[in-house]
């Protein structure tokens, strides 16, 4: 994730079924913080939950580039959802969230 902070050209990563789990999940959160290129991360089957998603959550919160996010089939529950959504009341870039098989997802209208 450290090389994704200076990243000026990658615009699409696909980390689906790696299983990066809520603790790279959070360090992927903070190299989004300072990335302006990346438009689009595919973590899905990565087996992310709540505290993976409340930090990618604070990292939407300064990053204005990320347009679709994939977590599909990922363990997110509500506290994760309302990390999330907490992200993107300041986000305009964000246009798609894939949380498809997601259980928690459908309580908080995302």
């Amino acid at each position: 994730s450290e090389g994704l902070k200076n990243n000026s050209a990658l615009t699409s990563i696909n980390l689906s079924d790696c299983n990066i789990g809520d603790e790279g999940c959070k360090a992927l959160g903070e190299s989004l913080k300072s990335n302006g290129v990346l438009t689009s991360i595919n973590l899905s089957d990565c087996n992310i939950g709540d505290e993976g998603c409340k930090a990618l959550g604070e990292s939407l919160k300064d990053n204005h580039a990320l347009a679709s996010l994939d977590l599909a089939r990922c363990p997110v529950g509500d506290d994760g959802c309302k990390g999330l959504s907490e992200g993107l009341k300041n986000n305009s870039a964000l246009t798609s969230i894939n949380l498809c098989s997601s259980d928690k997802h459908r309580s908080l209208g995302l």
